[in-house]
Protein backbone atom coordinates (compact mmCIF):
# COMPACT_ATOMS: atom_id res chain seq x y z
CA UNK A 1 0.00 0.00 0.00
CA UNK A 2 1.21 3.41 -1.28
CA UNK A 3 -0.17 5.48 1.67
CA UNK A 4 2.04 2.79 4.14
CA UNK A 5 5.22 3.31 2.32
CA UNK A 6 4.78 7.07 3.08
CA UNK A 7 3.27 7.44 6.18
CA UNK A 8 5.74 8.98 8.17
CA UNK A 9 5.84 11.19 5.44
CA UNK A 10 2.37 12.16 5.34
CA UNK A 11 2.53 12.78 8.96
CA UNK A 12 5.31 15.23 8.58
CA UNK A 13 3.81 16.72 5.14
CA UNK A 14 -0.15 17.18 5.60
CA UNK A 15 -1.41 20.18 5.79
CA UNK A 16 -3.70 22.12 8.52
CA UNK A 17 -6.65 22.56 5.77
CA UNK A 18 -5.80 19.12 4.29
CA UNK A 19 -6.14 17.34 7.82
CA UNK A 20 -9.03 19.14 8.86
CA UNK A 21 -10.77 18.60 5.42
CA UNK A 22 -9.82 14.69 5.06
CA UNK A 23 -11.93 13.63 8.22
CA UNK A 24 -15.36 15.11 6.45
CA UNK A 25 -14.82 13.67 3.06
CA UNK A 26 -13.72 10.14 4.41
CA UNK A 27 -16.87 10.20 6.79
CA UNK A 28 -18.96 11.17 3.53
CA UNK A 29 -17.64 8.92 1.61
CA UNK A 30 -18.52 5.75 4.16
CA UNK A 31 -14.77 5.32 5.09
CA UNK A 32 -14.94 6.40 8.66
CA UNK A 33 -17.41 6.22 10.99
CA UNK A 34 -18.75 10.02 12.43
CA UNK A 35 -16.73 8.07 15.58
CA UNK A 36 -13.58 7.57 14.03
CA UNK A 37 -13.88 11.41 12.46
CA UNK A 38 -14.35 12.82 16.26
CA UNK A 39 -11.53 10.57 17.24
CA UNK A 40 -9.32 12.36 14.78
CA UNK A 41 -10.69 15.76 15.19
CA UNK A 42 -10.99 15.88 19.33
CA UNK A 43 -8.92 13.67 20.92
CA UNK A 44 -5.34 15.09 18.85
CA UNK A 45 -3.74 18.28 19.59
CA UNK A 46 -1.60 18.55 17.02
CA UNK A 47 -1.59 18.37 13.13
CA UNK A 48 1.12 15.88 12.95
CA UNK A 49 -1.39 14.20 15.92
CA UNK A 50 -4.76 14.13 13.72
CA UNK A 51 -2.56 12.52 10.17
CA UNK A 52 -1.26 10.08 12.17
CA UNK A 53 -4.78 8.85 13.87
CA UNK A 54 -6.13 9.80 10.77
CA UNK A 55 -4.02 7.25 8.34
CA UNK A 56 -3.72 5.04 11.15
CA UNK A 57 -7.73 4.75 11.22
CA UNK A 58 -7.61 5.00 6.94
CA UNK A 59 -5.03 2.23 7.08
CA UNK A 60 -7.33 -0.05 8.84
CA UNK A 61 -10.28 0.16 6.84
CA UNK A 62 -8.48 -1.35 3.86
CA UNK A 63 -7.11 -0.76 0.29
CA UNK A 64 -10.16 0.98 -1.34
CA UNK A 65 -10.25 3.88 1.72
CA UNK A 66 -6.63 3.79 0.91
CA UNK A 67 -7.30 5.07 -2.22
CA UNK A 68 -9.66 7.29 -1.53
CA UNK A 69 -7.64 9.36 0.76
CA UNK A 70 -5.11 9.56 -1.76
CA UNK A 71 -7.41 11.13 -4.11
CA UNK A 72 -8.56 13.59 -1.92
CA UNK A 73 -5.26 14.47 -1.23
CA UNK A 74 -4.32 14.75 -5.17
CA UNK A 75 -7.69 16.35 -5.46
CA UNK A 76 -7.29 18.75 -2.22
CA UNK A 77 -2.77 19.03 -2.30
CA UNK A 78 -1.55 18.68 -5.53
CA UNK A 79 2.07 19.97 -4.54
CA UNK A 80 1.96 17.62 -1.87
CA UNK A 81 0.73 14.70 -3.71
CA UNK A 82 3.57 15.37 -6.38
CA UNK A 83 6.26 15.64 -4.17
CA UNK A 84 5.18 11.96 -2.07
CA UNK A 85 4.51 10.53 -5.82
CA UNK A 86 0.86 10.01 -5.77
CA UNK A 87 -1.83 10.68 -8.12
CA UNK A 88 -5.08 8.73 -8.35
CA UNK A 89 -5.46 7.39 -12.21
CA UNK A 90 -8.77 7.66 -12.46
CA UNK A 91 -8.81 6.43 -15.91
CA UNK A 92 -7.38 2.94 -14.67
CA UNK A 93 -10.51 1.80 -12.72
CA UNK A 94 -10.13 4.28 -9.90
CA UNK A 95 -6.72 2.42 -8.95
CA UNK A 96 -3.97 4.48 -7.80
CA UNK A 97 -0.58 4.50 -8.78
CA UNK A 98 2.88 6.23 -7.63
CA UNK A 99 3.33 9.34 -9.82
CA UNK A 100 6.59 8.37 -12.03
CA UNK A 101 8.18 11.31 -12.09
CA UNK A 102 8.95 11.49 -8.02
CA UNK A 103 8.39 7.65 -7.00
CA UNK A 104 12.34 6.66 -7.79
CA UNK A 105 13.42 9.58 -5.57
CA UNK A 106 11.24 8.62 -2.67
CA UNK A 107 11.49 4.80 -2.89
CA UNK A 108 15.21 5.53 -2.09
CA UNK A 109 14.16 8.12 1.10
CA UNK A 110 11.61 5.74 2.74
Amino acid sequence: MILLKKRWLLINSLGEGTINGLPDELLETNVLSQEDTEIVKCENITVMDKARALLDAVFRKGARACEICITYICEEDRYLAGTLGLSADLSNNGQVKPHTSCSHYLQRRV
